[in-house]
């Protein structure tokens, strides 16, 4: 069977091997001193017994006492270093911010598996496969939701109860008799979340051990598909996504998973909680299989393979996240830029767009009361960063009211009857259903078809969203009691506004795993095109190596940046370039000693050699803050650049780079009239195209599509031959933003800032 291996209980993922090396290196120098020790005291053996004693009686100084002290000392030394090294591996994640590094979990069939199957020929007759099909996932093992029909099986629906009721399925679910048409092996059934309710509404599978970390959940839902593939217990998985309930437990697990476009594949054989948010899903650890069991399935999408889509990184969406999931936002961006091309990443603004366009959401947007409407009058971006988080709110409650309503006309009866089977959760969540009336179900279903409209309008010239999957790693399995912790529940609303998007508009979406060393994977998913399915699938076989390589230096880099700040040359290290916020040209400075002595050329005429030595130490002062704050802008903690670059600014008041340093910082944490007023700082001290360009997008989500035009025409008039700001103007014209027409387009929500 193929697959990832599980390592041992207790096996250490990130383990330090330079300092174990160094350890068993500091501990072999004592015994070595007492070896030498030893050899001193007593002869080599093949030395006859005279020799023997007249070494003895050569040395009468070196008495029993004296030996035994060298040895305790030689002991006490290496306990002493070992013990020193494990104190330094202590403080430097300390510093870092980390815990003890994960350690993955053995996992068991009996603890994933509900039924073996050995399933080789499918179930009833189907078209003959293309040429080149029938044998693509041949050695290849396959498991099944156990939601899903199996001949001569009854479908279990996550829950004893469900299959007690149940008759043997007739047939096998058709896409399942697919891929063992293609070789694939039919091993097992394995378990899911009761009725199709995940992710993480109940505890259920609680006694399935999450492969990627002890003691971290599974992610609920479709928890068995997702654990078998990233076990190594089955190279691919069939299982249902209705809102998350594939894509949440693979991101928490580490797996690939890719939802299809709603209505390609039949629902026919596979129990829904709601069939309007319901789509198969494919899940494996390779991304190569995944590949070959969409093209099984004969998705559609297939026909460009060498085309490079343009990827748009909703940065609100990344914004509502933990300081985890923030931090590895520079990786993904650099993972995106590195196949598609330096041109083809830009951030988007999807709750702002999503604000404007579909207004059938209106209704469920949470009602601000008067203060909090007095709060957000303070500035724009205050109010922006309200108005993300009430769209995200209103779509998981779009979702919701959707589900709830045709669970309970599905399995109402069926529920109310069997109430003492059933887990409270669940029952608890049934009651919930039953308030929602017809009057919601049918606003719910206006918002679901609006955004269909909206997104086949948005990504239709080729472009692919990219959100997180979760907020953050899985949380820890909640402890005893029956009930989910606040960290579960929260984590698990957020999860749901994150798939509400694909789930109700009905678009593929392939969750792809990010992985970091040492710790738990966090995941991110890409969004396209109607019927662009293998499209999708491709991309994740492109970008999901590329995301581990940059997750892997990020994190390296991060790890670096946490150790103690170290004095460093004047002349030390060229600006960044590219990612990073820094300038390019000679208004950079390039060293702390030309920095100096542009200041101290100024100080030295009025004031003399005293002022001008001081004004050269505030400059180098200042191009060190600032320098740090490059730092801290590459390892994604904006923060901790907008308080360098503010003390390179105290210190050094007329550089414009650290004015529009800051700018950049302020654009990445969503406050976009800081940024505005940092790039206004910046242009009045140096006429800079990347301030402008900085200026333009902060006018963009602040709604000043005219001023961002303005800074977009004047950058041309510095570099006419500037790609990015030709491809904004004729975005703005061509897409008019929400403030001035229809909304339809994404002119006045893409954002140049990558």
């Amino acid at each position: 069977m193929r697959g990832p291996t599980v390592p041992q209980a207790g096996q250490d993922i990130h383990e330090d091997e330079q300092e174990l090396e160094a350890g068993r290196q500091a501990a072999a120098k004592p015994r070595a001193a007492a070896a030498l020790v030893r050899s001193a005291v007593a002869p080599p053996e093949d030395d006859p017994p005279a020799a023997k004693s007249a070494a003895a009686s050569s040395l009468p100084t070196c008495r029993h006492g004296s030996l035994v002290t060298t040895l305790a000392l030689a002991a006490a030394g290496a306990t002493g270093a070992m013990l020193f090294i494990a104190l330094r591996r202590w403080r430097r994640r300390r510093r870092c911010g980390a815990s003890t590094p994960v350690q993955r979990a053995p996992v068991s069939k009996q603890q994933v598996f509900s039924a073996l199957l050995a399933l080789h020929e499918p179930s009833a007759s189907l078209q003959p496969a293309p040429a080149g099909a029938a044998s693509a996932l041949a050695g290849r093992s396959l498991v099944l939701s156990d939601r899903l029909d199996v001949q001569s099986l009854e479908t279990r629906f996550g829950c004893d109860a469900w299959k007690d009721g149940r008759r043997p399925a007739a047939q096998t679910y058709w896409p399942a008799d697919a891929l063992v048409a293609a070789g694939a092996a039919g091993a097992a059934t394995v378990f899911s979340e009761p009725l199709g309710l995940g992710p993480l509404l109940s505890l259920s599978g609680a006694g399935t051990p999450n492969p990627a970390g002890r003691g971290r959940t599974h992610g609920g839902g479709d928890y068995g598909a997702a654990v078998a593939v990233a076990a190594g217990l089955a190279d691919l998985a069939l299982a249902v996504d209705e809102l998350g309930s594939a894509r949440v437990p693979a991101a928490c697990c580490g797996a690939y998973t890719l939802r299809t476009t709603a209505g390609v594949l039949p629902l026919e054989g596979a129990a829904a909680a709601s069939a309007s948010l319901a789509a198969p899903a494919l899940m494996a650890a390779d991304p190569t299989v995944l590949l070959k069991a969409g093209q099984a399935l004969r998705l559609p999408g297939g026909g460009a393979a060498t085309e490079v889509p343009r990827y748009l990184v909703a940065e609100d969406f990344f914004a509502a996240c933990s300081e985890e999931m923030k931090r590895m936002v520079p990786a993904v961006v650099a993972a995106v830029k590195r196949w598609a091309g330096p041109d083809q990443a830009q951030a988007l603004s999807l709750c702002e767009w999503l604000y404007h366009r579909v207004a059938s959401l209106a209704p469920f947007l949470p009602a601000a009361d008067a203060q909090q409407q007095q709060e957000q009058q303070q500035t724009a971006a205050a109010a922006k960063q309200q108005r993300s988080e009430d769209v995200l709110q209103a779509l998981a409650a779009v979702a919701e009211a959707l589900r709830q309503r045709e669970f309970v006309q599905q399995y109402g009866s069926w529920v109310e009857a069997h109430q003492a089977q059933l887990l409270t959760e669940v029952v608890d969540w049934w009651r919930q259903a039953q308030q929602v009336d017809e009057g919601r179900y049918r606003q719910a279903q206006s918002v679901a078809a609006e955004l269909q409209a909206a997104m086949r309008d948005a990504l239709k010239d080729g472009y692919i969203f990219v959100l997180p999957t979760t907020p953050g790693p899985a949380p820890p399995v909640p402890g005893q009691g029956g009930k989910a912790s606040d960290e579960a529940a929260a984590f698990r609303q957020r999860c749901l506004q994150f798939a509400a998007v694909a789930s109700l508009s009905g678009v593929p979406a392939a969750a792809l795993p990010l992985p970091l060393p040492g710790g738990m994977p966090l995941g991110v998913t890409l969004l396209a095109l109607h019927k662009r399915d293998l499209v999708l699938a491709q991309a994740a076989v492109k970008l999901g190596p590329m995301l581990a390589e940059e997750a892997a230096a990020l994190a390296q880099q991060q790890q670096q940046a946490a150790e103690p700040p170290r004095w460093r040359p004047a002349a030390a290290e060229p600006e960044p370039a590219g990612n990073g916020p820094a300038e390019a040209g000679s208004s950079s400075g390039g060293s702390a000693a030309s920095a100096a002595r542009r200041n101290g050329g100024r100080a030295a005429g009025g004031r003399g050699g005293a002022a001008a030595a001081a004004s050269a130490e505030a400059a180098a002062a200042a191009l060190a803050r600032k320098e740090e704050g490059n730092a801290a802008f590459k390892a994604g903690r904006y923060e901790e650049a907008v308080r360098q670059y503010s003390a390179a600014v105290q210190l050094d008041p007329r550089s414009a780079v650290c004015y529009s340093n800051r700018a950049m910082a302020h654009l990445k944490l969503g406050r976009y009239g800081d940024a505005e007023a940092d790039c206004d700082a910046a242009l009045k001290l140096e006429l800079s195209s990347k301030a402008l360009l900085r200026r333009a997008s902060a006018r963009l989500c602040l709604g000043n599509s005219a001023g961002a035009k303005a800074d977009f025409r004047q950058v041309l008039a510095l570099e006419p031959n500037n790609r990015q700001a030709r491809e904004e103007l004729a975005r703005i014209g061509a897409l008019q933003g929400p403030e001035e027409g229809d909304g339809g387009g994404l002119g006045g929500v893409v954002q140049a800032v990558f």
